[in-house]
């Protein structure tokens, strides 16, 4: 099933105009959060944040089982207000980037998504929040907020919640590694 979020959105990074850009829902909001502390500073860390498009090694078999995937590498100039539409099999999904703080904010909102296989799920936005610990030590915070139609949600909160988790996890891993490479 596909679901638009924003099919006015000019993916380019031009506005949309009020009357066509669908309200953001307001109940129902799902909010996850993963911390890792990491031994890199805030710089090198901000440095070497990536999305799930751009990572270059295949994801775990849950992910590869139950997400949408990447048709190809994707990397976006980070300049706030910029949109990307990222290909994806069955579609597309579109971020813009809404608040950019080097090296301790990265946030963007999902302005368009149409994905064959969303499975009831829609991205509304999410966050890296990098904070230094130390000069070599940084706490990364990734946040994913989304809204489900999954019934019933007893039983499909927690299985979100633990599919974003372990999201959360491969893309901390990609980055830990991507340091580690120097």
């Amino acid at each position: 099933m596909s679901t638009p979020i924003n099919p006015s959105a000019n993916h380019a990074g031009g506005a949309t105009s009020p009357e066509s850009a669908p309200a953001t829902p307001t109940t129902g909001i799902q909010s996850i959060v993963t911390h890792r502390d990491i031994a890199a500073s805030v710089e090198q860390v901000w440095n070497n944040l990536q999305f799930y498009e751009e990572l270059d090694h295949a994801a775990p078999f849950l992910l590869r089982l139950l997400l949408p995937r990447p048709e190809r590498k994707v990397t976006a100039p980070a300049v706030e207000g910029h949109a990307t539409t990222l290909p994806y099999d069955g579609g597309h999904y579109a971020r813009r980037i809404t608040r950019l703080e080097p090296p301790m904010r990265y946030e963007f909102e999902v302005i368009d998504q149409r994905l064959t296989s969303d499975r009831g799920v829609m991205l509304l936005s999410g966050a890296f929040t990098l904070h230094a610990m130390s000069a070599t030590q940084t706490d990364l915070a990734i946040t994913t907020r989304y809204v489900s139609r999954i019934r019933p949600r007893w039983l499909a909160e927690p299985v979100e919640a633990m599919l974003c988790r372990r999201l959360h996890r491969h893309l901390l891993d990609s980055i830990e590694a991507k340091l580690r490479k120097g």
